[in-house]
């Protein structure tokens, strides 16, 4: 007991102390103002004003590109590299990993944990035994035990490995759903990239007719054979316009290379560019197909649905978990061996073995029973919502479907007559070179207009020709991810329909200027 008062003034003494010096300092009086400065504060030195900003035109514009270097990929290569490296898929990966983690802890919660360790009582003052009977008394023990105790909810055990198996399979559907977007988002930043260099062609074949007609009419005014004064200005126009496009065009390159980068895990300072050159289309849904068809494909195969389906029979598994939890027991077992030693005023005697041995059972209503009312509420209320998700899921693939197949369809069925469109406008750019490139007589002029405006109608018939294409092949892609299937496993078996006129431009032909003598 005297260790104890000793121990007890110790404490007094030390807290004292520490906060002595807390009330060391005299309050100020009321009615006087709390001093905030000893001295009038020294005034902050003056800030310099900053230097008038220099202006733009002053230095040369950015550029960007001094230390860009390019590399060539095609699209299996940046599929496959999509499946590989992207974070996106890896994190879906990991998560698929989680869940197979939580249902291997799920199946085993009906083994026994083990415990261990030593444990230390020390009691001083008033005490009372079985009797009633109160004394004083100073005593304590020390024990050392390990062995098996098992606590769980049988229902629990039921069934949360059920549970957590539909997490598995659901975290495995949705990895993959997040794979496939992934590899559709890499397959239509690729066609852009391959859109984008293709336009980079065509506008460098018309920038190379729009220079022939420029210097031919620079030559046709010093000869005086202009039609009107205003051919050159026409032409430099032109010229300076698909000039502008190419800088355009150039920056939009980059841009989309940077995003195909940033898919694919790769130095966004290297601009990527297409191996092959070639546009055509490819067909990696058969088109015998019926909408109706592929719609219920899409349903039996996206893994969207198959995600969407697991939750909502976990959802199922839930709420009879709550409907059962009442009927079950939640079981507990210990059994802990070891030693202990114990004695009074704090003379231990020797160790010696022991073992204290449990088990029981016991039944519980939450709340009397209003609570497992509410949970159950509660479990149906969330398999409710796991339904209607797996409805508007449903209705979102049956859509994403439609829409790529109409659109698909739309586009293929464009291509004839974008086909046309650039055969006729190479035809009328052949004749209307032919009469100004070839003129001869005494009365002949050069047209500027006739031949800008057929370089113009053959540059819009190739983009528009370029887009359908090009677009053709996003909605096949669309449509076979909508379907459920990857963009990687569609390409090997892609089948490429044949073009008559190529979407990408051949070298022009070298036009001879005309003669700047008169005839």
């Amino acid at each position: 007991m005297a260790q104890f008062w000793l121990r007890a003034c110790g404490a007094v003494a030390f807290t004292s102390l520490a906060i002595a010096p807390l009330f060391a300092q005299p309050l100020p009086r009321a009615g006087r103002p709390i001093p905030v400065f000893a001295e009038p504060p020294t005034p902050l030195p003056s800030r310099p004003q900053p230097a008038s900003p220099t202006p733009l035109t002053a230095t040369p514009g950015p550029s960007y590109a001094a230390e860009s270097s390019t590399y060539p990929i095609d699209l299996p290569t940046a599929l496959r590299l999509a499946g590989a490296e992207n974070p996106t898929v890896n994190a879906a990966r990991a998560r698929y990993r989680e869940a197979v983690a939580n249902y291997d802890r799920a199946r085993v919660m009906w083994i026994p944990n083990l415990t261990f360790g030593p444990t230390f009582f020390y009691h001083e003052g008033i005490d009372q035994n079985r009797r009633g009977d109160t004394f004083s008394v100073a005593r304590g023990n020390f024990t050392l035990g390990v062995g098996p105790t098992l606590r769980v909810n049988v229902a629990d055990a039921i069934f949360f490995p059920l549970v957590a198996r539909r997490g598995v399979q659901s975290a495995e559907s949705r990895s993959q759903a997040v794979g496939n977007d992934v590899q559709l988002q890499v397959a239509l930043a690729y066609l852009d990239l391959l859109e984008v260099h293709a336009m980079l062609a065509i506008n460098a074949d018309t920038l190379m007719r729009a220079e022939q007609v420029l210097d031919a009419a620079k030559i046709g005014a010093k000869a005086g054979l202009n039609k009107t004064a205003a051919d050159a200005n026409r032409a430099s126009t032109e010229v300076n316009l698909r000039e502008q496009e190419r800088a355009v065009l150039r920056g939009r390159a980059g841009a989309v290379s940077a995003r195909l980068n940033q898919l694919l895990m790769l130095d966004a300072a290297v601009e990527l560019t297409p191996l092959e050159p070639a546009v055509v289309p490819l067909v990696m849904v058969p088109g015998d197909l019926t909408i109706r068809q592929l719609i219920e494909t899409a349903v039996r195969a996206r893994p969207e649905m198959h995600a969407a389906t697991a939750e909502l029979e976990a959802g199922e598994t839930l709420v009879k978990h709550a409907r059962t939890a009442p009927l079950l027991p939640r079981v507990q077992a210990d059994f802990i061996g070891g030693g202990l030693s114990g004695g009074i005023n704090d003379q231990f005697g020797p160790t010696r073995g022991q073992y204290n041995a449990f088990v029981g059972a016991a039944w519980q209503l939450d709340s009397f029973g209003l609570g497992n009312a509410a949970e159950v509420r509660a479990r149906r209320a969330g398999y409710d919502t796991a339904q209607f998700r797996l409805q508007e899921i449903q209705a979102r693939v049956s859509a994403e479907v439609a829409e790529a197949a109409r659109t698909s369809g739309a586009r293929f069925g464009a291509l004839g007559d974008a086909q046309e469109a650039v055969r006729q406008a190479q035809e009328m750019y052949r004749k209307f070179k032919d009469i100004q490139f070839g003129m001869i007589g005494p009365k002949a002029q050069f047209d500027a207009l006739e031949l800008l405006t057929a370089v113009q109608a053959l540059n819009q018939a190739r983009a528009s020709y370029l887009q359908q294409v090009v677009e053709f092949n996003r909605s096949q892609f669309r449509l076979y991810a909508a379907i459920g299937q990857s963009a990687g496993s569609g390409i090997d078996s892609a089948v490429t329909q044949p073009l008559g006129v190529p979407v990408v431009p051949l070298l022009p032909p070298i036009v001879p200027a005309i003669s700047d003598k008169k005839p």
